[in-house]
């Protein structure tokens, strides 16, 4: 009962603050083709045009590599006995097994011919440096004992050990625990006057004061709703929701999960929206606890995009960041350094173009586009494949970056110093193996000497979005990454801190 009257309080603040929700042409929302050619023929064509990039990043990839090339060897070897014994020619026989063996061997140790992944440098290990403040150090040594002890249980798939098939694997196989959840959609509106959403979880219980409150940050421009791709933000919410009695609040990126936009799209290097939300929670957590109470402290977390927007937002906003802590899974600090990793952009970065041009080119947005200076028939082919060849095409451009690296800049926290001005402990967990961030844009061994706000979880094996653990992962669903969070944020708020 006390908890379900906290949570009525908490509702009562956070709708006297939403805006109404906006009314924007129902077709700016998306569901439209961004073919700028109709129907017929030259529709086709350009369709076709647009998807041959990403047939040529699915062969590039690795792991599809390893996969057809074990396929073919493994058919030749049973083929080869046939030869040999049952038509009694065992020339051609030997030579079919040895061209199975070898292509297994192939298989295993990498098909030759691809593109070459970029060397890692960071070593796997918790990174963190000594503070010459003792409240600090204390705080750090705490963190770092946590996540030790907790590590100390963790199994990771003994047997999943490609950093493509733990990033591509889970999507598939993981359940949806959080698509089921119930959630309160508040509505904001930016100083630029665009309308933007956040969805408040709550546990079945009700809102608990005495649990700390987590702000979830999404990946790249999701068009589907959080609980209804089942991926890592629902299980996240799903976790600390109904699992530890957490209250949750997922951005909604601008013009996705059932949003629209006027004009001014999602970005990544706008920290505004962020702000937004966390002064949203402060105000909203302050005001439902009354005069004599005690708000619940806030944190973020967040993956890929959400990670970068994450750790600029506590670049930029320093000892005003107004969060007792942040995790980034997967998120870079340098952008410009991954433009290094060819791979990824040759492989993944293509998907993910592909999907965001689906994404971002509404009959609502292309008159804008043009109108900016956006070459739309370039961006909209095969001569814009990539996340950095869009960022340079279309996102730089059409919010008046001058180049992709102005708009990098504004968007990494390794740029201008703002790394040295975050304020509150923010960990970056991330994996060696990962194929569309590459860990050494973390500046781990560079940063750690100097901020001591700055902690990094580096593994060895675990992707992209995934960390697989035991014999059968899909039962543990994105659990390596849900308890990243919740021992980080125990462990920040334990005695002493």
């Amino acid at each position: 009962m006390a908890l379900a009257t906290a949570q009525a309080r908490l509702l009562r603040e956070l709708r006297s603050r939403s805006k109404a929700p906006p009314a924007i042409a129902k077709q700016a929302a998306g569901g439209d083709s961004p073919s700028p050619y109709g129907r017929g023929f030259k529709r086709l064509a350009h369709e076709l045009d647009m998807v041959q990039p990403l047939l040529m990043a699915v062969w590039r990839c690795g792991a599809v590599r390893s996969v057809a090339v074990a396929c073919l060897g493994r058919c030749a070897l049973p083929a080869s006995a046939t030869y040999w014994v049952a038509y009694g020619m065992p020339l051609a026989g030997l030579s079919l097994g040895l061209a199975g063996i070898g292509l297994l061997r192939w298989a295993f140790s990498g098909v030759p011919g691809g593109v070459p992944f970029l060397p890692v440098e960071t070593a796997a290990g918790f990174h963190f440096g000594a503070s010459r403040e003792a409240a600090t150090a204390a705080r750090n040594s705490r963190i770092r004992a946590s996540f030790e002890t907790w590590l100390e249980g963790v199994r990771p798939c003994p047997w999943l050990k490609s950093g493509e098939l733990c990033t591509a694997l889970p999507f598939f196989w993981n359940r949806n625990r959080g698509g089921w959840m119930e959630y309160e959609r508040v509505w904001l509106e930016a100083a630029d006057g665009e309308p933007f959403a956040v969805d408040w979880v709550f546990p079945p219980e009700g809102h608990d004061p005495d649990q700390p409150v987590v702000i979830l940050m999404t990946g790249l421009a999701p068009s589907k709703h959080w609980t209804k791709t089942g991926g890592f933000v629902a299980d996240a919410a799903w976790h600390l929701a109904c699992r530890r009695g957490m209250t949750v609040a997922v951005v909604v990126a601008r013009g996705t999960m059932d949003t629209a936009v006027k004009a001014n799209l999602f970005h990544g290097a706008r920290v505004t929206d962020l702000r937004d939300v966390v002064l949203l929670a402060e105000g909203a957590l302050g005001a439902a606890c009354g005069e004599n109470g005690k708000p619940p402290p806030v944190f973020a977390a967040g993956y890929s995009m959400g990670g970068i927007i994450l750790a600029n937002y506590c670049g930029q906003y320093g000892a005003d960041a107004r969060i007792r802590g942040a995790v980034n899974f997967s998120g870079v600090y340098d952008a410009a350094y991954n433009m290094k990793f060819e791979y990824s952009q040759k492989t993944w970065q293509a998907y993910l173009a592909y999907g965001i041009k689906n994404s971002f080119f509404t009959e609502h947005i292309r008159p804008e586009a043009v109108k900016r200076g956006v070459d739309v028939e370039r961006v909209l082919s095969r001569k814009v494949t990539s996340i950095v060849d869009f960022d340079a095409d279309f996102v730089a451009v059409y919010n008046g970056y001058d180049g992709i690296l102005d708009y990098y800049r504004d968007l990494s926290l390794a740029a201008e110093e703002k790394w040295k001005n975050v304020a509150v402990p923010l960990l970056a967990v991330a994996a060696r193996d990962d194929p569309i961030t590459h860990c050494d844009a973390l500046w781990a061994k560079e940063f750690v000497g100097v901020n001591d706000n700055l902690l990094y979880l580096v593994t060895e094996c675990g992707g992209h979005v995934g960390w697989p653990l035991g014999w059968r992962p899909w039962l543990q669903n994105f659990d390596f990454m849900n308890e990243a969070i919740e021992v980080f944020v125990r462990a920040v708020l334990a005695e002493g801190s």
